[in-house]
């Protein structure tokens, strides 16, 4: 019962630290961030899980479950952490199936990677399609973009996770 009101309380402070509408129900945002979901692999440490997995809220208490890191644009997250773990500006959006890692309000996709602005080699206004998803769209070829990146990696590393 207490693990219970913890963990409905963590999830209210995170909802409210969002920029979720404050008029919106509690029970409605309570509804739309509980997932349920089977954990196939139980683990301790990253050690313990399968190549390709990574261990999610193990703590000394309790077992956590092996899970797979996204990257920005993958599908498949169960929870906000796996989206987190590749880019700390990605949340994981349930409201599409199959859910999806995208970047945060205020950041564009581009090369699996959530940029603060379009870098230079990409029109200076994002696109917006009706979900909110932003991406940046190239304004020179690819293979312009990816020499331009690999040249300026070490200037850039600040504009994208």
């Amino acid at each position: 019962m207490l693990l219970r009101f913890l963990i409905i309380s963590f999830l209210c402070s995170n909802c409210l630290a969002t920029e979720t509408p404050w008029y919106y129900p509690i029970i409605e945002i309570l509804q739309a961030k509980l997932v349920d979901f089977t954990c196939s692999q139980e683990c301790t440490t990253t050690m313990d899980c399968d190549t390709g997995l990574s261990c999610f809220h193990a703590t000394t208490y309790s077992k956590g479950c092996c899970l797979m890191a996204l990257k920005p644009n993958e599908t498949g997250c169960m929870i906000e952490d796996q989206c987190k773990q590749a880019c700390e500006s990605t949340i994981c959006d349930r409201s599409q199936f199959p859910s999806r890692c995208l970047c945060e309000k205020g950041r564009h996709f581009l090369f699996n990677k959530c940029w603060k602005k379009c870098p230079d080699f990409a029109h200076p206004e994002p696109i917006i399609d009706d979900r909110g998803f932003s991406r940046c769209e190239l304004k020179t070829d690819l293979n312009t973009a990816v020499q331009y990146m690999r040249r300026n990696k070490r200037q850039m590393r600040n504009n994208f996770c």
